[in-house]
């Protein structure tokens, strides 16, 4: 049996957090492992730590609740500075939200910090923040009686040092007696989560929320009435109970499908598509390989490329899944695969001109801490609900994917668009076998761009981030691929680069000339003068063509007289800098 549980702050980029032999020893003798990783995010009780505003008084003072742990000897009077530097962290703190804080969230969240520095020897509060992940299987039963009845303990001193609430004393205690917990530090952060996240959601604070909701339609008349209700009555203790009052949503518990996928995949998209009218389907099937990419160790990532008819049309996409565990047969998947069910049929809502788009919902905090990615809720907004959920209040506690509103961009325009780049030449250097397949993976990619699908197309086009995937000699590297993208037109020989002042000096020969160009790092590792070089590119080698900017950052390589015809018949979307005017 695993359990899961996260707490931490702030991670800086470069570290690297190890558990000492000691502390790891100390876990053992429990027989449990814990893992320790770094993040560079806001951990789930700091990022309540800075969103909650309501601050609600208890019997006793700060002061007198640090006595009290004292003399339940919780902690010793050694550690009483790191609560209180906790408490004022909060009354100087020069966030509004931070100030807010409750006094008894923060001496909680001093009190986990106090345990964690006791149990891994370890400061995430000065260090960085960790995620610390609680697994292994129980004990025998008598030992399991014996922790559970020392966690009850730890609770009960905690609780009369007036530090909880009588909601979260009820909670904790039911999950002691489920055995739930493993050791002191995992319980106490679990009450810092608790307090942190039933703080965060009072009345005062979701009834605005619940009015905008409904104003915006996303929550109908007879739900809203229901929701009300049930903020008034905080029976709201978990955000994503929104899910329940939504009018277009679905959550999907992962773990009720089977793990083959064979039966769980069409599943999965049929719950999915019963969100809006209009999208259901026949014929589905899928082929699946291994994603090397994305696979880590053990942890195995696998491509699906699945396809189904739809209003007599045939859709097809592709995505990756990761399966990070096996346990009693149940499916697991990683966060990455709520993008790979929807997006599929938002290239049916494209067609169908519809107003809606699917979006992955993300919310904070999440159902359970240790469910994070058992759930997958899915909600169809228009385009204006959707904007409203990337301001605040929404944004600290739902998070919805980015996605396309455009009508433009559908089946037959992809299959014009393609027929069209065909017929101007850009696939010249391929096979017909080559298109073909290219154009069946366009057509299953992500409907993001226009000049996006074109990755497809073996040496089309030149995404120029790829180049820092050779961060040792990215100019050499983007010199390379620029030149192979023209197919033989720019052949340079002699590349190099070395850093000189203001920059890096890129230099090369061509046709017994050498050429050099100085990027300024400053303005980002292609600088603010990317387009000159591109254009220069072209004319200080009397190129046949000439190298044009696309959006991403993406670069192609066309003759004026691709130019002319991509630009007529509206095949490509070229940045500002490469219209018309400045050829």
């Amino acid at each position: 049996m695993a359990i899961h549980n996260q707490t931490g702050g702030f991670c800086s980029q470069n570290e690297n957090l190890i558990i000492s032999n000691k502390a790891f020893h100390l876990v053992d003798k429990s027989r449990y492992n814990i893992y320790l990783h770094c993040v560079m995010k806001h951990c789930l009780i700091t990022l309540i730590f800075c969103t909650i505003l309501l601050n609600i008084s208890y019997a006793q003072s700060p002061s007198a609740a640090i006595d009290s742990l004292i003399k339940f000897k919780v902690i010793t009077n050694k550690d009483r500075p790191v609560l209180e530097g906790v408490l004022r962290e909060k009354s100087h703190s020069s966030n509004q939200d931070a100030r807010s804080v409750s006094d008894r969230l923060a001496i909680l969240i001093g009190l986990e910090s106090v345990m964690e520095q006791k149990t891994f020897h370890i400061k995430s509060r000065k260090t960085g923040g960790i995620w610390i992940s609680y697994s292994g299987s129980y004990p025998i039963k008598m030992k399991r009686d014996s922790a559970n009845k020392s966690l009850g303990a730890l609770l009960t001193k905690i609780n009369n040092a007036g530090l909880l609430s009588n909601k979260v004393y009820k909670y904790a205690q039911k999950d002691i007696d489920s055995s739930r917990y493993i050791i002191d530090m995992q319980l106490i952060a679990a009450l810092a989560e608790m307090t942190a996240r039933l703080e965060s959601l009072t009345p005062a604070r979701l009834l605005p929320l619940a009015e905008q909701l409904h104003k915006s339609g996303i929550v109908n008349d007879t739900s809203f009435s229901r929701l009300q209700n049930d903020i008034r009555n905080e029976k709201i203790e978990s955000i994503s109970q929104l899910n329940d009052y939504w009018q277009l949503s679905r959550t999907i518990d992962i773990e009720k499908y089977p793990a083959d996928p064979h039966l769980w995949l069409e599943q999965i998209y049929r719950d999915i598509a019963s969100i809006i009218p209009g999208l259901s389907f026949t014929n589905f099937s899928y082929t699946e390989t291994q994603d090397t990419s994305l696979s880590i160790g053990k942890i195995q990532a696998t491509k699906f490329k699945i396809r189904f008819n739809c209003n007599g049309k045939v859709y097809k996409h592709t995505f990756a899944s990761i399966f990070y565990s096996s346990e009693r047969d149940k499916l697991h998947l990683s966060g990455l695969t709520a993008g790979g069910f929807f997006r599929a049929l938002n290239k049916v809502l494209a067609d169908q001109q519809s107003p809606l788009r699917l979006h992955s919902v993300i919310f904070n905090p999440p159902y359970v801490a240790e469910n994070s990615t058992r759930y997958l809720t899915t909600i169809a907004l228009t385009a204006e609900q959707a904007e409203m959920f990337m301001h605040e209040p929404y944004f600290r506690y739902v998070l919805v994917s980015m996605d396309s509103y455009t009508y433009t961009l559908t089946s037959a325009k992809i299959d014009s668009a393609i027929a069209g780049w065909k017929t101007i030449g850009l696939f010249a250097h391929l096979s017909k076998a080559e298109i073909d397949t290219a154009a069946d993976n366009a057509m299953a990619d992500d409907w993001i761009s226009m000049n996006r699908l074109l990755t497809n197309f073996p040496k089309v086009i030149y995404p120029t981030d790829s180049a820092m995937m050779s961060p040792t000699y990215p100019y050499v590297s983007l010199l390379k691929h620029l030149a192979g993208i023209t197919h033989g037109a720019f052949s340079p020989t002699n590349i190099t680069q070395k850093k000189v002042k203001g920059g890096v000096k890129l230099q090369y020969s061509f046709k017994g000339k050498t050429h050099s160009h100085i990027f300024n790092i400053t303005e980002g590792w292609l600088g603010t003068p990317f387009v000159i070089f591109l254009k220069n590119l072209g004319l200080g080698n009397n190129l046949p063509g000439k190298f044009y900017q696309l959006d991403f950052d993406d670069v192609i390589y066309l003759t004026q007289q691709q130019y002319n015809a991509a630009v007529k018949h509206k095949l490509l979307d070229f940045t500002p800098e490469a219209s018309p005017k400045d050829q």
